[in-house]
């Protein structure tokens, strides 16, 4: 089972930063870090090949960990956004309503600028997450190269921590 590791904390957002890469959603993952506190998150995927039961058992679980704000990039993560979308709906609205989970998707955008969006810009609903997002969760999928490039922008951005 794959868990994320802490790169370190990011003034700007007051954000621990953590890690989670994971060669395909088939492999299992737990978010311990959470502890049912609300949390923004960037996840980096080609969704091309997946199922829309694939995408939507991975939504329902970072929805169920607490994801307040989802920020989707790599080709075909207007989909991932939009599966994301559904699952905050439920299947029996407004009886199954989630409440106002924010999501973005950046297809169009470099992954350092999607990165530069989810530092600055996710604010999470105020009514969903009162108190806000103190830690922020980014999840590579199945690229080292986007694992690299991930590592060293966040490196330059934020502090170390002992975990």
């Amino acid at each position: 089972m794959a868990h994320p590791r802490l790169l370190g904390y990011d003034a700007a957002s007051k954000r621990s930063v953590y890690l989670l890469i994971l060669d395909s959603l088939g492999v299992g993952f737990s978010i311990p870090a959470c502890e049912s506190r609300p949390f923004t998150c960037l996840c980096a995927m080609d969704a091309t090949a997946l199922t829309a039961a694939e995408l939507g058992e991975f939504c329902r679980h970072l929805l169920r960990s607490g994801c307040a704000y989802l920020c989707t990039w790599g080709p075909d993560c207007e989909r991932v956004h939009d599966v994301m979308d559904q699952a905050v709906v439920g299947e029996n609205p407004p009886h199954t309503y989630m409440g106002c989970v924010m999501t973005t998707w950046h297809e169009k955008e470099s992954l350092i600028d999607a990165l530069e969006y989810f530092f600055d810009c996710t604010e999470p609903d105020s009514d969903f997450a009162p108190n806000g997002c103190d830690w922020a969760l980014i999840i590579s999928v199945g690229s080292s190269c986007w694992d690299e490039a991930i590592e060293r922008y966040v490196a330059q951005r934020t502090v170390p921590v002992s975990s």
